[in-house]
């Protein structure tokens, strides 16, 4: 399966900081966060969330993509994210290209 995603949002991360609130009304397909920068990210997702960190949050390296699905991305929930050097974080909208 191809999927493309059309940005929003783009942020350069290096501390832990909020990234994107979910919205109930305005979420309509995947939501896809891409590490575009040159170093590792740690993001995290909730409702309750206050941080991200290495221990605890989900790693997307270099030039990775993370895919949440309806389903899974809560409604209010806030995308932290955190970084082992200075990157680039890209959060958009997904939808499906090519299912082989």
């Amino acid at each position: 399966m191809a999927i493309a995603a059309t940005y929003f949002t783009t942020a350069t991360v290096t501390s832990s900081a909020a990234q994107f609130t979910v919205s109930s009304t305005g979420y309509f397909r995947d939501l896809v966060i891409t590490n575009a920068g040159t170093a590792n990210v740690w993001v995290g997702l909730g409702s309750g969330l206050t941080a991200a960190a290495t221990t605890s949050s989900f790693q997307i390296p270099t030039g990775g993509s993370l895919v949440l699905t309806q389903c899974q991305v809560p409604s209010s929930g806030k995308i932290f994210a955190i970084s082992s050097g200075t990157t680039s974080v890209s959060i958009g909208w997904g939808s499906v290209v090519s299912v082989i």
